[in-house]
C-alpha cells in the first residue's frame, strides 16, 4: 500500500470493493481492457468534448472559452513530465504487483512480503503484465504508481473543459472519474490515494495557470480569437495533433525527452 498515504486502510477497502468486478466474465474483462488500453476509448470522448467546447457558439463568450481551453492544453503538457519525475522517484508498487511473491529487507534479512488477494484481468496488456510478474520479470513501470500521471493529466483536461463549457465539462468529469480512473483502481493499476494525489496536483496546476491567464485576458482573448478565426484550418489541425498526443498520454514527448537527453549527453 502507499507509503505516502495516511489512508492505507481506505486504500485497501476501496480497492477490494472495486476489484470485485474483475474476472467475472471474459466479455467484461475485454471491455475493461479496451477502455484501459485504447486511446480512442479512453481519451477519445475527452478530445471530442474539448472540440465541442472550443467550437460551441452558445454559453460563455467564444474568446473566453478558447483562452480557457488553450491554457488547459498548456497545463496538460506541463503536468506530464512533472508527475513522471515524482512517480519514477517514489518506487511505489502497484496493487497488481502485490498479488505476486515479493521480498523486503527486514532486520537485515530478506523476508517474503504479505501478498494481496487480487482478481486479475483475463485478457489484455495487464494480463500479460501479470504473467510476466509470475515469471519474476517486473518492469520499472510496475513501481511507478504514485502519484497517478493519468489522474493528473485527465483531471486537468476534464476540469478545463468544465471551466469552459459546463455541459461538456460534466460529461468529461464523469467519464474521467468512472472510466479512465475508476477502472485503474478496479484492476489494480493504482490505489485510490495515487489517484487522489495525482488529481489534486493536476487540478492545482490547472487552476494556477487559469488564474494567471485571466490576469492577461484583455490581451490574450482578442488575440487568440482573431488567430483561431483567421486560421481555422491550421487551428483545427494543431488541436487535433495536440489532443492525440495528450491521449497517449505524452508518448511522443517522452521520446523527444529521451532524444534531447541522448544528444546533450553524447549518447549513441
Amino acid at each position: 500500500m502507499s507509503a505516502l498515504s495516511a489512508f492505507s486502510g481506505i486504500d485497501q477497502a476501496v480497492f477490494v470493493a472495486a476489484n470485485q468486478i474483475v474476472a467475472r466474465s471474459w466479455a467484461l474483462d475485454s471491455l475493461m481492457a479496451m477502455a484501459l488500453e485504447s486511446p480512442v476509448v479512453k481519451a477519445g470522448p475527452l478530445g471530442a468534448l474539448f472540440l465541442f467546447a472550443w467550437y460551441r457558439l452558445r454559453g460563455r463568450p467564444v474568446e473566453v472559452r478558447r483562452r480557457v481551453l488553450a491554457i488547459t492544453l498548456l497545463a496538460v503538457f506541463l503536468i506530464a513530465p512533472v508527475t513522471k519525475i515524482f512517480s519514477e522517484g517514489a518506487m511505489e508498487p502497484r496493487p497488481v504487483v502485490l498479488a505476486h511473491p515479493g521480498y523486503v529487507l527486514r532486520g537485515g534479512e530478506l523476508v517474503e512480503s504479505p501478498r494481496l488477494e487480487v482478481r486479475l484481468l483475463q485478457t489484455g496488456e495487464l494480463a500479460a503484465r501479470a504473467q510476466a510478474l509470475r515469471q519474476g520479470r517486473p518492469t520499472s513501470n510496475d513501481f511507478d504508481a504514485f502519484p497517478s500521471d493519468h489522474a493528473a493529466i485527465y483531471v486537468a483536461m476534464a476540469l478545463g473543459i468544465f471551466l469552459a463549457c459546463r455541459l461538456a465539462g460534466v460529461l468529461a468529469l464523469l467519464w474521467t472519474a468512472f472510466v479512465v480512473l475508476g477502472l485503474r483502481v478496479a484492476v489494480g493499476m493504482h490505489w485510490l490515494s495515487d489517484i487522489v494525489v495525482g488529481a489534486a496536483a493536476g487540478a492545482a496546476l490547472l487552476v494556477t495557470l487559469q488564474f494567471v491567464g485571466a490576469r492577461f485576458a484583455k490581451r490574450l482573448d482578442p488575440a487568440l480569437l482573431r488567430w483561431s478565426q483567421r486560421w481555422q484550418g491550421a487551428t483545427a489541425a494543431i488541436l487535433f495533433l495536440l489532443l492525440i498526443e495528450a491521449a497517449g498520454p505524452m508518448k511522443t514527448m517522452e521520446r523527444l525527452r529521451d532524444l534531447v537527453s541522448g544528444v546533450l549527453g553524447g549518447g549513441a
